[in-house]
């Protein structure tokens, strides 16, 4: 049975490298809702990126909590994928990756997987041993509800769903919530296949 961790990242800016993933936060879930753990780091900026200004705009207006937690018992980016990597490595296979949207998170957490445990990596520019689907992807929780509750892609979002399925009123933008959030949708998505 698959093991899908569900991820969310919080970042100062729109892409990786320019600028930097503060927070990541995952749970690892199969279909049937066993949960196997959760996962929570922030971490310090990357040496040479720069907060983009309309990011963080947006967080001091709209989630300023998360934005401070963030900031709290910060590690070095490398030293935080190490632990994730670790982490990654005691759940049962086959571990995927799995999001809303999944292209927004994976491209966060493959880009700093690429960048610093590119070391372990078996298959490079492959994602084993951490992930093991073929290739780089992830598990798009967004697109496979629009399958699921028979809509356009274009009308799917947190704040659309049926509540029974999701409260978006729940949603702090602190990775770590937002992950154990859409790891329920995904199970309730999941459960009406």
């Amino acid at each position: 049975m698959i093991t899908y961790v569900v991820c969310d990242i919080e970042a100062d800016g729109p892409i990786p490298g320019p600028h930097s993933m503060m927070s990541l936060g995952a749970v690892a879930v199969n279909k049937v809702g066993n949960i196997f753990g959760e996962f929570e780091i922030n971490l310090l900026p990357l040496k040479k990126a720069k907060p983009h200004s309309k990011t963080m705009e947006w967080f001091n207006k709209n989630a300023p909590k998360a934005l401070m937690y963030c900031k709290i018992n910060q590690v070095e980016p490398k030293e935080g994928m190490n632990q994730f990597g670790n982490w990654l490595l005691t759940l049962p296979k086959p571990r995927v990756m799995a999001a809303h949207p999944a292209p927004l998170d994976f491209m966060w957490i493959n880009w700093y997987m690429q960048t610093f445990l590119k070391d372990e990596l078996e298959e490079p520019p492959f994602t084993k041993p951490f992930f093991d689907n073929k290739g780089q992807g992830a598990f798009d929780i967004k697109s496979y509800a629009a399958a699921v509750l028979k809509k356009d892609f274009t009308d799917i979002h947190r704040d659309t769903y049926p509540k029974d399925l999701h409260d978006n009123t729940k949603h702090t933008h602190k990775a770590i919530d937002d992950a154990r959030e859409y790891a329920q949708l995904l199970i309730k998505l999941l459960d009406k296949k």
